[in-house]
This record gives C-alpha cells, sequence and structure tokens, in this order.
C-alpha cells in the first residue's frame, strides 16, 4: 500500500513538473497566433480567432531573416570548431604518451571554473583594438574558448573506452596517426559529436551575453539581440510581433533537439553504461 501511494505521488510530481515546463512554450505559441488586442485585455485566455498577422508582420520587414542568418552562421562555425579541436585535444590526451598530459588536461579543466562575465571587458578591449567588433568572429572565438573544456573532458572520457590494441594493431598494419583517428577512433565517436553539437547549438544560438556585448550594428545582429527591436519608444513592446519572433527564433533548436534527443541521451550515459 505504501509502495503504491509513493508510485502515485511521484507520478503527480512527475506530471506538476511536466506541467510547469511545457506551459509557457504553449502559452508562447498560443500568444504568438491572437490577435495583439487580446493580447492587451486577456493575455492568458485561448484566442477568440486565429490570426496569423503577427507572423506576417514579422517575416515582411526581413530583419528576422538576416538575424537568424547571422545566428547559424556563428552557430555553424562554432559547432565545427568545437567538435574539430576537442576531437583531436582529446585524442591526444587520452592515447599519446606525452610528458604534460595530466598538466595539458587539467589546463583544459580549469576553464569550466571562469566565469564568463569577467572575460566581458577584457574581450572587448582587444577586440576594439583588433578592430573586429560587430563581426561573427568576436562572437566565435569566446564561444569556441568555453565550450572546449567540457568538450574535451566528453571526448577524453570516451576515447578511455576505445582499447589501446585497435590502434596497436592499425600501427602495425601501417597506418598514421592521422589516419587512426580520421579513420578509425573518430567515426566511433558519433554520439559524443552529436551530443556536443546539439548542446551547444542551443546554447550558442540563444545567446544573449556575447551578443549584446560585442554587436551594436543591426547588420550583425543574432536572434538573441534582434528581440530587442520589438521594444518601442518608452519601453512600449508590440507584444504580437515579439512573441510571433521568438516562435521563430525558437524553432530550430527544438528541431534539433527532437532530432537528435536519442543520440544525445545515448552520449550523455555512455561513459555510466561501459565498463
Amino acid at each position: 500500500m505504501k509502495r503504491k501511494a509513493g508510485k502515485i505521488i511521484f507520478i503527480i510530481f512527475i506530471l506538476g513538473f511536466l506541467v510547469i515546463q511545457i506551459y509557457p512554450v504553449i502559452w508562447l505559441f498560443i500568444a504568438s497566433i491572437k490577435p495583439s488586442v487580446e493580447l492587451a485585455s486577456a493575455p492568458f485566455a485561448l484566442p477568440s480567432k486565429v490570426t496569423f498577422e503577427n507572423f506576417i508582420k514579422v517575416l515582411s520587414d526581413g530583419k528576422i531573416g538576416g538575424y537568424m542568418w547571422n545566428s547559424l552562421k556563428v552557430t555553424g562555425i562554432s559547432l565545427i570548431l568545437i567538435v574539430a579541436l576537442s576531437a583531436t585535444a582529446g585524442f591526444a590526451i587520452s592515447k599519446f604518451k606525452i610528458r604534460f598530459n595530466r598538466g595539458v588536461y587539467a589546463f583544459f579543466t580549469f576553464g569550466i571554473m571562469v566565469p564568463v562575465q569577467i572575460t566581458l571587458i577584457p574581450l572587448f578591449i582587444f577586440y576594439s583594438k583588433m578592430g573586429v567588433l560587430n563581426t561573427s568572429f568576436s562572437m566565435i572565438l569566446p564561444q569556441v574558448g568555453f565550450a572546449l573544456p567540457l568538450s574535451v573532458m566528453m571526448f577524453v572520457s570516451f576515447y578511455s573506452f576505445v582499447p589501446n590494441e585497435l590502434i596497436e594493431a592499425s600501427i602495425v598494419d601501417g597506418c598514421s596517426s592521422y589516419r587512426i583517428f580520421g579513420q578509425i577512433v573518430f567515426p566511433l565517436a558519433r554520439n559524443t559529436v552529436i551530443t556536443i553539437a546539439s548542446m551547444y547549438s542551443i546554447l550558442i544560438w540563444n545567446d544573449f551575453i556575447f551578443a549584446n556585448t560585442f554587436i551594436s550594428d543591426s547588420k550583425a545582429k543574432t536572434v538573441a539581440m534582434g528581440l530587442k527591436d520589438y521594444v518601442g519608444a518608452f519601453g512600449n513592446v508590440d507584444w504580437g510581433s515579439t512573441f510571433a519572433a521568438i516562435v521563430i527564433s525558437i524553432l530550430p533548436p527544438l528541431v534539433i533537439y527532437f532530432l537528435l534527443n536519442k543520440w544525445v541521451t545515448s552520449g550523455m550515459t555512455m561513459g555510466a553504461t561501459k565498463g
């Protein structure tokens, strides 16, 4: 009886947690198809009629497309660099017997403890002197830098499960280190690559702190920065257009998450299921 009561309480708790998590997203989609008048008078009620005027208004001005292209460019280049650098660094740290392996690994892990906020002013001064403010590079560099510590740790953890005998056999067969990594070891890390790519694609796409610090030119704004454009004079907000723009901006991360969720879960639990 006690076990059954505990199970019921657990289910109720989980359902309540899901409602708390899902309700804001559902409400956002509903608000985006409501007339602006209803948003002001009855923001939490169901729409009396469904309208796509908010989406038409957002798409017709052409700004959201440019913002999404900038976000896509920053996210894509950052992910390529994160995966390439962390995969190769993790392989070298895990499989190469060099003198300072532990020191290099400790250097990467130390980066996890560095707060993003303390780097903003030094980076802004550096970018200002180098003349790279209001460019994609100014956002890509810190995104890659702050993603490397955890990414390297995940690759090192995965490579520890790759048998050394497999690499030794490849060396005996005449494979170079580059061929061993590119054709044998890296393809095995598919789940880890997808986990890192999906996790950081969402974080980079939604980044606001770097964009707000280093970007002021509207041509270089990302989606997170572009949403501020819907705040008018004296703080007036076009809520209908704002909600429609938010819906458009969150669709790519949602699609990525649901498509790659299977591999993400597998990649995150791999270290716990082997050994």
